[in-house]
């Protein structure tokens, strides 16, 4: 059990017998009965990061086996990092929808039961380790069983073993081109394997249709092909699409053949036609060989074209003085002996006087590279993208695949090739069969028609692609290129993204930074070719995808990502739409889009309301282009952040902004549970705000005759009840005012007020205007109860308050009645729950309502059990370190309006705080505000005399510095050498060890006497403290001094006594009744000082005698400190009162005390924000032993 300390291995079975029985009575008893008829299975016990986990199989009376986990691990108080004491936790999880609506279930149940009942039968830790082990899963037979059943399925999905040979198929074309009902057929032939692997055989012909009816078929592509080729061809069009389409899917196929006598191989391919320009040499044109490239016309025959340097005429000039540009970048076209030698320009190419001169526009002539000539005659060939293939020498078969996609097959028996390339449309293959006809097979272009043609190459390219050679290729243009984003919605839901550089010259977009760097384009002025900038391209785009967040979507390819579901697709469209101008242009694929159908505003909004006992049930709808939007699809989008929400196929309509808000407001209050919305009754006054007159909205009686009881309330201000004999303060009196209205509502609420500002007065006022309506339980803790008695005497002598440690407790719950108010403590509530839920209570009240901040405690369960009529919660203190406790605070005192726990951590407290989210921090605040009641000393308490603190240092000695640092170098040592040491397995190990270093720390930062029994010597803060006492005491005044550690008191206690200096002295042992003697006792002037365990006397007190507080020793919540402070600052205090808090230099003491301004700003931001500070991590708190704060 290497997850627990080793000094708490004694304690094992209490701490785990504890752990088990608090999880068992977490469960209603209204699982019992069904627990009780479950079967549980044994379970297996598995080893965690810092616990085990007991998994369970369960099943009840003809149900399915349900899975239980049971995980048991370490717990600490989450008030302090540095608590001695350790308990277990134990946490149950399930999949019954029970379990997921209560956390709690009768599987749960069952399975606590089982353990405790075998951990009962164990006598001893030996015993019950030795049990734990027999239940520790085994690793290597789970292993064999792995195997066996692996090796199971794989023997059970094998095919039965065949006699006959291993086969595949093999597909044979017959290209008919005689035949206008059957141009293609393509048949499959089975062919088997000859014995030993030696080949297959020819084949014998097979039906697609038989192939696919008797299941026969392995091979996806075989099936594809199989499918479209069933189809019976009785003649063309629909019945052929199927023939062309598997043609195109065998492209690629290894076992293709020629459907003849020899059954010969045939390769099928794939691609696209193009109009291609081959040029010829002057010299060369009669046998029409293709011209040479530069380096064979050197070495090879000597061409025609001579250069002449010495004399330009008009028609050979410069390429530069054609066009009026630098020579430099165009160069020269060379002379011709001939006048036929040379292409000098086209001004016209309908003008049949071109020749006699340049027309001088740039687009009107081609441009060369440096150093070439044109070829004088250029000959016209369709040829097939990346493959070497004459056109001319094929068998041609135009066809479809579909009523709008043309395709056309080239047959190509000398090379045993067939080529499938699509066209764009009928227009596309009307120009092909043009281009095949045998008349045009010997042409010949001069060097006017090819310029003719090349100028007006881009009418041609939309229908056949237009392929020219360098010399035709025209002028080098920079780019006026911009990257945009292509985008297509895909099947069902999401988008496909692809970046792309767009040039309205370029016939296809390509990848931003990939090649080529020159594009040649076409268009209505004439072939040109753009310059790209592929290192800018890269950049920018890098940009776009960074600001965008493309990368953080599903990759797809170079520069292409998929957005896999509406939200994201949403997602990023409302990213591109906030920018503005600064996005990328979005392109989309004609006819596919999505379309925004207009706004939804809350005039477009219908709401039924019906009612139930505590809640209302809530639906509602919108209407867009006829279809219905119901009002959750609404709260779903809000809650995710979309502005667009789906009204059909690719359509959505967007939420403007004021209704988003409105929309999230109303979010918040309602509670989805079975598919239904609720609203608590809690939450009315907001979903009224939001529901206002703009909202069509049908609602019962009950709805109307709650909001009237609101108005009626908005304007409730009753005087001080008779009875309530005692002056109240202005802000009492608002604060009794605000508790009328609670309770007039009927709603729970907290009274958050300063310490010292009167709670208990202003709580007494509203138990007298209640008094009639039955009797009230106080719940206090111990040290205020008879507090409680002697101010209900003095203030409100019509109560009858009852001490129920101090009566016939059966009794006194049975005959409690009307004005009668008991008070129990927390600790014996707990224990006797059941009695107090035998009967309702007219009013509930927890005084230090923090004591319910866990929800999972017995005590918090128990209280929750209780039947109230009205709750109220005090405490000064309600929110102290995270939002979890505010969460469990209202689930008592007002069920249902912050939800199950799992919505209140998605929709505030992981927003909060491990986000910083202030939307939702104002959106919680702006939910509990009404049922908090805060005001600070400093805001409505002006008379009160000033408080003043003080921090003290006090300089270890030599002797101490040692001690001190002796034991945080070991601390350290220890603790990194636990952090290499098995990594998270023995994280909460290494986090008790922490803790208990840091104890060990803070104690001889205070004395070292607390942690050295043979320590003969005095301390630095003991003196620092000596030498404050002297001084106090001779300017006559008196002290509370305040330590978390009893023996430091203790300490104190043995100095004083040896100077005689007369105190009072009180911690957690002290008796009820002698607590109240001592406080009685210092408060009529017996005793300079008050010694006081942090703990035990932080609240509940009123010492209002002392005008100095001193705290020994730092806490590591602030809130705490100052509750102990106001014992002496509140109300009755005449005096101004200073606080010294006594601090050793250069110990854990001032990190401590840096930790103290993020907890101060969490108890600050009850109304104001609801901020939490970050609860200290393992590491966090290593990090205070090296003193380093992050």
């Amino acid at each position: 059990m290497d997850w627990i300390a080793e000094d708490q291995i004694g304690s094992l079975g209490l701490l785990l017998g504890e752990a088990i029985e608090r999880l068992v009575d977490s469960h209603d008893q209204e699982f019992d009965k069904r627990a009780a008829m479950m079967s549980v299975k044994t379970p297996t016990l598995t080893q965690g990061d810092d616990g085990v986990r007991f998994e369970f199989q369960v099943q009840g009376n003809r149900q399915r086996l349900q899975s239980v986990v049971i995980t048991v691990h370490p717990q600490f108080d989450q008030d302090d990092p540095g608590a001695e004491a350790m308990q277990l936790r134990a946490d149950c999880e399930c999949g019954c929808v029970s379990h997921q609506r209560d956390l709690r279930c009768p599987h749960t149940l069952a399975s606590g039961w089982w353990l405790q009942e075998q951990m009962a039968r164990r006598r001893g830790n030996g015993q019950l380790i030795e049990f734990l082990g027999g239940l520790k899963a085994d690793a290597v037979a789970a292993g064999k069983q792995f195997v066996d059943e692996l090796l199971r399925r794989a023997k059970n999905a094998r095919p039965e073993p065949s006699d006959q040979e291993p086969s595949r198929l093999q597909w044979r074309l017959r290209v008919n081109i005689a035949s206008q009902a059957t141009p293609l057929t393509i048949t499959p032939f089975e062919q088997r394997q000859r014995k030993g692997g030696k080949g297959w055989t020819k084949g014998r012909e097979v039906r697609s249709f038989d192939l696919l009816e008797q299941n026969l078929l392995t091979d996806p592509l075989d099936s594809q092909v199989a499918s479209l080729t069933s189809i019976p061809t009785h003649g063309f069009r629909e019945d052929q699409f199927g023939m062309f389409q598997a043609l195109r899917l065998l492209a690629g196929h290894e076992n293709v053949m020629w459907d003849d006598q020899n059954a010969s191989p045939v390769e099928v391919f794939s691609s696209q036609l193009s109009l291609t320009l081959q040029p010829v040499e002057v010299d060369q044109a009669a046998k029409a060989k293709p011209a040479q490239s530069k380096s064979t016309a050197k070495t090879g025959t000597k061409s025609s074209v001579k250069k002449n340097t010495k004399k330009k005429t008009s028609r050979s000039k410069s390429l530069g003085e054609l066009v009026g540009t630098d020579n430099s970048s165009a160069g020269d076209i060379a002379e011709s002996e001939t006048s036929t030698a040379t292409l000098t320009a086209v001004a016209n190419p309908t003008d049949e006087n071109a020749n006699d001169g340049p027309s001088g526009t740039p687009n009107d002539v081609l441009a060369l590279p440096p150093g070439e000539t044109i070829a004088v005659q250029f000959r016209p060939r369709l040829s097939v993208e990346g493959i070497d293939i004459d056109v001319h020498d094929c068998e041609v078969i135009f066809g479809q695949t579909s009523p709008v996609e043309p395709v056309v097959v080239l047959a190509d028996r000398k090379s045993d090739r067939v080529v499938v390339c699509t066209l764009n449309d009928s227009a596309a293959s009307g120009l092909v069969q043009f281009l095949l006809r045998d008349d045009y097979r010997d042409t010949m272009l001069d060097e006017k028609s090819a310029a003719k043609l090349a100028l007006s190459a881009g009418t041609i390219d939309p229908f056949i692609h237009v392929s020219l050679p360098p010399q035709l290729a025209g002028p080098i243009q920079p780019t006026t290129c911009e990257l945009i984003l292509q985008m297509r919605p895909r099947p069902g839901a999401g988008l496909k993204v692809a970046l792309r550089v767009h040039d309205g010259r370029f016939r296809n977009d390509p990848v931003p930074g990939q090649p080529p760097e020159l594009v040649p384009c076409l268009s209505d002025q004439g072939p040109v070719r753009v310059q790209r900038n592929l290192t800018n391209e890269l950049t920018d785009s890098q940009k776009i995808i960074e600001r965008f967040g493309l990368n953080k979507l599903s990759s797809d390819g170079d520069h292409e990502w998929v957005a896999v579901s509406d939200h994201a697709a949403l997602d990023l469209l409302g990213r591109l739409h906030d920018a503005g101008e600064e996005a990328p242009r979005i392109v989309w694929p004609e006819g596919e889009t999505f379309r925004v159908r207009g706004e939804i505003t809350p005039k477009s909004l219908r709401v039924q309301i019906d009612d139930s006992p505590d809640w209302f049930g809530v639906t509602g709808s919108v209407t867009i282009d006829g279809v219905e939007v119901p009002l959750q699809d609404l709260l779903i989008a809000v809650r995710e952040d979309r502005q667009l929400v789906r009204v059909g196929d690719r359509k959505f309509a967007k939420i403007s902004e004021a209704f988003r808000r409105r929309l999230t407001q109303l979010a918040d209050t309602l509670v989805a549970e079975k598919g239904q919305l609720k609203l608590p009754s809690a939450a009315v006054p907001m979903a009224q705000e939001v529901l206002s007159d703009d909202v069509v909205l049908e609602a019962t009686a009950a709805w109307h005759q709650a909001i009237e009881r609101l108005e009626s309330l908005s304007n409730w201000n009753p005087d001080r009840p008779d009875g309530l004999d005692a002056t109240l303060r202005d802000y009492q009196l608002d604060g009794y005012r605000w508790l009328s209205r609670l309770s007039r509502w009927g709603v729970g609420g907290v009274l958050a007020d300063d310490m010292g500002l009167g709670k208990t007065v202003q709580t007494l006022g509203i138990l007298i205007d209640r008094a009639s309506e039955g009797p009230a339980l106080v719940i206090a803790p111990t040290s205020v109860g008879e507090n409680w008695v002697r101010e209900a005497a003095k203030f409100a002598p019509s109560l009858k308050p009852v001490l129920y440690r101090d009566c016939d407790r059966d009794e006194i719950i049975k005959i409690s009645g009307p004005g009668d108010v008991l008070i129990v403590s927390y600790q014996l509530m707990q224990r006797d729950a059941k009695r107090f839920a035998t009967r309702p209570w007219s009013t509930l009240v927890l005084d230090e309502a923090q004591f319910i901040k866990n929800s999972q405690t017995k005590t918090s369960q128990a209280i929750r059990m209780l039947e109230a009529d009205w709750r109220l919660g005090l405490s000064g203190t309600p929110l102290e370190n995270h939002l979890g406790e505010l969460w469990s605070l209202f689930r008592t005192l007002s069920p249902g309006l912050l939800g199950s726990w799992q919505r209140f951590r998605s929709r505030f407290a992981e927003p909060i705080e491990r986000h910083n989210d202030a939307e939702r921090r104002e959106a919680l605040a702006r939910l509990v505000r009404p049922f908090i009641l805060r005001r600070t000393k400093d805001k409505v308490l002006k008379e009160l005399p000033p408080r003043t603190e003080i921090t003290l240092r006090a300089e270890l000695s030599d002797a101490e510095r040692k001690l001190y640092e002796d034991a945080r170098l070991a601390a350290l040592a220890e603790l990194t050498h636990a952090s290499s040491d098995g990594a998270k397995s023995h994280e909460g190990r290494r986090r008790i060890q922490t803790l208990s270093w840091l104890t060990r720390l803070r104690q001889l930062a205070c004395h070292p006497a607390l942690v050295e029994p043979t320590w003969k010597g005095t301390s630095a803060k003991l003196e620092l403290l000596l030498s404050l006492v002297d001084e106090l005491r001779d300017g006559d005044h008196r002290a509370l001094v305040f330590s978390q550690f009893v023996k430091h008191l203790n300490v104190v206690r043995e100095v004083l006594d040896r100077r005689g200096i007369p105190y009072q002295y009180l911690d957690g042992a002290t008796p009820s009744h002698e607590r109240q003697r001592r406080v009685d006792a210092f408060q009529n002037g017996e005793g300079d000082l008050f010694l006081i365990s942090l703990k035990a006397g932080g609240t509940g007190l009123n010492l209002t005698a002392a005008d100095y507080v001193l705290h020994l020793d730092p806490w590591w919540n602030p809130a705490v400190e100052d509750q102990a402070t106001d014992r002496a600052h509140r109300i009755g205090q005449e005096r101004p009162v200073t606080v010294y808090r006594l601090v050793a230099e250069r110990t854990i003491e001032e990190q401590i005390l840096q930790l103290h301004a993020d907890k101060r700003e969490l108890v600050a931001g009850v109304l104001d924000g609801t901020d939490a500070a970050a609860r200290l991590q393992t590491q966090d708190l290593i990090n205070l032993i090296k003193n380093e704060m992050a």
